[in-house]
């Protein structure tokens, strides 16, 4: 299987088992899956009800592009950086793309 298949296969099963949890804060919203296998982007979004309250929100975001997987959305605490790798994602094919640049430069000069 090519890096790409297989990363793809790994984001797939991620958010497939995340969307299966429900969630605490709001028992009525129900997880919609979005995998567009063409532009290799991968979605998960809440959407439903909790009391008199509409819930619509996307909880993660990712994209494989230049063969890495680029993070563009965590609405969790997860750290999805050790999760992804422990799932078989090479660490340097993780790219953090919902962090500024500058701040990237500032993580790697305090390493």
């Amino acid at each position: 299987m090519d890096k790409i298949a297989k990363y793809s296969k790994i984001l797939e099963g991620f958010l497939l088992k995340r969307s299966s949890t429900k969630l605490a804060n709001s028992p009525g919203a129900k997880s919609h899956l979005v995998i567009d296998r063409e532009k290799l982007e991968f979605l998960l979004l809440w959407v439903g009800w909790s009391g008199s309250a509409y819930k619509h929100g996307l909880m993660f975001h990712f994209q494989i592009l230049n063969g890495k997987v680029w993070i563009h959305e965590n609405r969790t605490d997860i750290d999805l950086h050790e999760v992804l790798a422990g799932l078989g994602i090479s660490e340097s094919d993780i790219v953090a793309g919902n962090v500024a640049p500058y701040e990237l430069e500032n993580l790697a000069l305090a390493i």
